[in-house]
């Protein structure tokens, strides 16, 4: 007798799994916003997850986020020099300077996204920072050793 409940209640069934998995379907897709903005006085939070601090000054920045349900972004900014930000940005990171010209070959090929603003010098023109428990990640901090602008970049996909 149970089979034959199934099969009454299947029917029923069938319009509520396809409204469920349409809801399910718009909410993963539209649950973010997806794009690419340059300059926006947003991207700050979009990068880091907190509201500006007044006392940064944020030069120029690049961010894009996929439309793809999982977190897919990839940034750029420039932040004028600011001992306070970098102190806490080297503080609440653990993060490593490369020195060999293969390490930060290997750091700074970014990708084809990578605005003319960020990096306009020869890269041994920067002190080049990577995280120290994540060498294969994409995280990269780079130092202008003149003016000293950070030049922050990560990759996730």
């Amino acid at each position: 007798m149970v089979p034959f409940l199934l099969q009454q209640n299947a029917p029923r069934t069938r319009p509520l799994r396809l409204i469920a998995i349409v809801l399910v379907s718009i909410f993963l897709v539209g649950c973010h916003e997806s794009g690419t903005w340059k300059d926006d006085s947003k991207n700050w939070k979009r990068i880091f997850g907190i509201a500006k601090p007044a006392s940064v000054t944020v030069v120029h920045s690049w961010f894009w986020r996929s439309a793809h349900f999982t977190y897919e972004y990839e940034y750029f900014i420039q932040v004028a020099a600011n001992d306070d930000f970098q102190k806490r940005l080297f503080t609440l990171n653990k993060l490593k300077q490369l020195t060999g010209d293969a390490e930060i070959a290997a750091v700074t090929g970014f990708s084809k996204h990578k605005p003319e603003w960020f990096l306009p010098k020869p890269v041994a023109s920067y002190e080049t920072w990577i995280y120290a428990d994540e060498p294969r990640g994409h995280f990269t901090v780079l130092i202008d050793r003149e003016t000293k602008d950070l030049f922050i970049s990560d990759l996730q996909l």
